[in-house]
């Protein structure tokens, strides 16, 4: 009987302990100001083909994507093989998501300011 205790405890225990997330993949901290930076080349990229009826731009997403991924020291295949470990851990996708909404609050709130008249 202790011994199915113990052993009970100890699965409990390692169950709880939580995940760590492995070495090749980019940090919550640092994937944040990443994926805020995509958000906002894939917002850029909407507007600018919008305009392009020719469809002249179709890779210029990627070249795009390159350009955030070079500024961040990190290649294509790193940024991928995050994204696909958070999605298939949605409570770290959660915590994720969540940084980059409230990333992307503190910066509408900033710009909010910016644009309000002094007040005399």
């Amino acid at each position: 009987m202790k011994n199915v205790l113990f052993l009970f405890l100890i699965v409990l225990t390692m169950a709880c302990a939580g995940e760590t997330i492995p070495k090749q993949v980019i940090p919550i901290k640092e994937m944040t100001p990443i994926m805020w930076d995509i958000m906002k080349m894939d917002e850029y990229y909407v507007r600018l083909t919008s305009k392009d009826s020719l469809n002249k731009l179709t890779k210029e997403n990627i070249r795009l994507y390159d350009q955030v991924f070079r500024s961040y020291g990190i290649n294509r295949k790193t940024f991928y093989d995050s994204y696909a470990y958070y999605e298939s851990h949605p409570a770290q996708f959660k915590v994720l998501v969540d940084s980059i909404d409230a990333l992307s609050n503190r910066q509408r709130s900033l710009l909010y300011q910016k644009t309000q008249p002094i007040k005399k």
